[in-house]
C-alpha cells in the first residue's frame, strides 16, 4: 500500500484514542514544525483514504471522531520507523 506524504502525516498523527479532526490538524501541524498550522479540513481527504484502507475508524455514535484500527497501529509503527532513518 502506497501512502502520500499527507496521508503518512495524518497517520503519523493518529492515536488510539478518538480524536476531532481539528485535533489531528493541530498534531500534523506540531509534527510539521514551527509556524506550521492547519486546518481540519486539511486532514479530511486524508482521513477519508485511510477509512477506505481500513487503516482509520470513525466513531459510529458520534459525528467527525478517529481513531486507528489494529492495522493502522502497524502501519504506523512501520511508517514511524522508516521516517527515523
Amino acid at each position: 500500500m502506497r501512502l502520500t506524504e499527507k496521508q503518512k502525516a495524518v497517520l503519523l498523527a493518529l492515536t488510539n484514542g478518538w480524536q476531532t479532526p481539528a485535533q489531528i490538524a493541530e498534531k500534523v501541524a506540531a509534527n510539521a514544525g514551527v509556524g506550521v498550522s492547519y486546518r481540519a479540513s486539511y486532514v479530511n481527504q486524508p482521513l477519508n483514504a485511510l477509512m477506505r484502507e481500513g487503516l482509520v475508524e470513525k466513531k459510529p455514535d458520534t459525528r467527525g471522531q478517529y481513531r486507528l484500527t489494529p492495522g493502522g497501529a502497524a502501519i504506523k509503527d512501520k511508517v514511524a520507523h522508516e521516517t527515523q532513518r
